[in-house]
């Protein structure tokens, strides 16, 4: 369970976004008369346009239960957002998803064997931690051991449980062998963690919850006031590579509506955007991009009604996703797309272009009397030997838009006769009392992608012991499909997979992919090479501020 609740971080949101396929880094800032969405919206500026010095500030909504970033209550938290200007890795995500070499922490990452797998990496042999200490291959040896142990409280990492060995090559080397194919690989070849965190298990699971880990970016954090509620980064004196333009960043945290004051009197740089407090800041400058989440309607096919496929599909056919993209657009005041595939975002590398799911009336009523649902005049509910198809459809009690969402599918499935029954549930105890035990029809919250996350997304279909199977189903066409996918090391031929993926997923009718939910910030238009990103790691050396013109 705690497994499951760790991977369900951010699963309360609930909206959607709209791409196009550049990258902010090839757009200009977006206009008013633009109403697409990129996969990154920083306003990108030439380092000789970003002056020295400033901090900036920003909010962010909690403070992290842990500061470990791999810890299962560190990853569920604000943790890895907070963290990100003080830490790095060998691998940089860029605005699509494919990724290169970050020279600050390896000269080279590269495929030495594909039978087994084998990657080696090449350490810088100027990355230092936080302390002075060199990153050496023992931290990666290391780093592993602790992410495959149970005794470790250790979020998954993708990828990380299919390797099989570290070998150290001396101090700057190492082979990251796996005992199986994974395209996922690029996440799991760079320790977060330096060896004095992971060789003990009360280091590592309690060791980090009042200070920060050390750090190997180019920032530090310096400042930690719980009852002001403020967390403050300086540069790290030890950094190697480029100088920050900044001289500090602060984090404030706070409610959304208490944030958004803040940044409309000028006292922060950025703020969060949500549907409960944009109305606050639309006279701000926004930015948007694709979010990294998707609304989605999981049917329990265990049990009940839903246990047919024919009846599953009409559920689908009956829901009419493009008003869920159509309010989220509205919810977050930017225009949003559809999440069409369960695997990546639109525009996302080896994005397959799966088409959305259209709205089938017709189909789903037919598939439905196929089933033996069938309404007696064409009219009411559907009825099968005089009994009425009814579903339940308990959605967390939050101000994500679930239980808009839920409502909206509840009057789609009306159409075709069928009777939803939309129940309110504490959000604090909603997945551990009905989604964890499978005690709903009908239930949508939202899932997140990753840059390398084939092998998570698999474990929401397959096994059906998997611990975010909630679906109540398997089939070995699914799992196939997976592992055709997540074994496939050539992008091209990944991209058809995916395809093959979202086609089987889709006959299995056991999760419905509705919209992309965005991410909207209010950012001062001061502020160069920073702003919402769906998939791509920032380079805070580059965030700054405008340069002063004369």
């Amino acid at each position: 369970m705690a497994l499951a609740s760790t991977l369900l971080a951010g699963c309360f949101g609930g909206g959607d976004d709209s791409s196009d396929e550049k990258t902010a880094s090839s757009q200009s800032p977006k206009t008013s008369a633009d109403t697409s969405l990129p996969l990154a919206d920083v306003h990108p500026a030439d380092d000789a346009d970003v002056r020295e010095g400033g901090t900036l500030r920003m909010g962010v909504a909690s403070f992290p239960a842990t500061f470990n970033p791999v810890h299962t209550d560190g990853v569920a938290s604000t943790a890895p957002q907070i963290l990100a200007p003080t830490l790095g890795s060998a691998i940089r995500v860029k605005d699509d998803g494919s990724w290169a070499v970050d020279p600050d922490y390896a000269t080279d990452v590269d495929i030495v064997d594909r039978s087994p797998l084998t990657v080696r990496v090449e350490l810088n042999r100027k990355a230092v931690w936080q302390g002075g200490t060199p990153i050496t291959a023992a931290d990666m040896v290391s780093f592993v051991d602790a992410m495959q142990d149970d005794d470790y409280a250790a979020a998954r990492v993708p990828a990380i449980d299919a390797i099989d060995t570290v070998r150290a090559d001396g101090d700057f080397a190492y082979e990251v062998v796996f005992d199986e194919p994974t395209a996922d690989w690029p996440a799991a070849v760079y320790p977060t963690l330096p060896k004095a965190y992971t060789k003990s298990v009360k280091t590592f699971n309690r060791g980090l919850t009042a200070k920060a880990p050390s750090a190997n970016g180019p920032f530090i954090v310096s400042g930690i006031e719980r009852k002001t509620g403020t967390i403050t980064l300086e540069r790290n004196p030890r950094w190697w590579g480029a100088p920050p333009k900044l001289d500090s960043i602060v984090w404030r945290i706070g409610a959304d509506d208490v944030l958004a004051a803040a940044h409309v009197a000028g006292e922060l740089e950025a703020a969060p955007v949500t549907p409960a407090n944009r109305k606050a800041l639309a006279d701000t400058d926004l930015r948007a991009s694709l979010g990294s989440e998707w609304s989605q309607l999981t049917l329990n096919g265990g049990n009940g009604p839903l246990a047919d496929a024919d009846v599953r599909r009409a559920v689908m056919l009956a829901v009419d996703s493009a008003a869920v993209v159509k309010d989220t657009s509205n919810r977050y005041g930017v225009t949003t797309v559809p999440m069409s595939s369960v695997v990546l975002l639109p525009g996302q590398v080896g994005d397959p272009r799966t088409k959305p799911l259209a709205r089938n009336v017709d189909r789903a009523t037919a598939l439905l009397a196929r089933a033996g649902w069938k309404r007696e005049g064409g009219k009411g509910l559907v009825r099968r030997k005089g009994r009425p198809l009814t579903l339940t459809l308990p959605v967390p009690k939050t101000r994500s838009g679930a239980v808009e969402r839920a409502e909206a599918i509840a009057k789609d499935l009306a159409e075709v006769g069928v009777q939803v029954k939309v129940k309110q549930v504490p959000g604090a105890t909603f997945f551990e009392k009905v989604v964890i035990p499978l005690d709903f029809d009908l239930t949508t919250f939202t899932w997140s992608v990753e840059p390398f996350g084939l092998g998570e997304v698999k474990r929401l279909f397959t096994p059906i012991d998997s611990p975010l199977n909630f679906t109540g189903k398997s089939s070995k066409a699914t799992a196939k499909a997976f592992d055709a996918a997540i074994e496939q090391l050539d992008q091209k031929k990944r991209a058809a997979a995916i395809a093959k993926v979202d086609k089987v997923t889709r006959a299995q009718a056991s999760i419905m992919p509705l919209a992309v939910v965005p991410e909207v910030l209010a950012v001062d238009p001061e502020v160069r090479n920073f702003g919402p990103a769906a998939l791509a790691d920032l380079d805070w050396t580059r965030v700054g501020f405008a340069q002063e013109r004369d």
